[in-house]
């Protein structure tokens, strides 16, 4: 089966929503990835993370720095 489209681009954004969405669901990255025995550079983060908390934690980063670049572009 073919992965599923996040519409979610790697970098900074998406790690920083990953991490974030981990401590607020009261866990952590890390130990996630120890308690699994997965690298943090191979995980498949997004399901274990929870996708559409993700996903809402994702979009704010992205509005929020778009209106910061908007905001120093005035």
């Amino acid at each position: 089966m073919p992965p599923k489209d996040y519409d979610f681009q790697p970098g900074a954004i998406l790690h920083d929503a990953i991490v974030g969405t981990f401590k607020a669901n009261g866990g952590s990255f890390e130990l996630w990835c120890r308690e699994n025995g997965i690298s943090p550079s191979l995980a498949r983060l997004i399901e274990a993370a929870g996708e559409d908390f993700l996903r809402m934690a994702y979009s704010r980063r992205i509005a929020a720095d778009a209106a910061a670049v908007k905001k120093g572009a005035a």
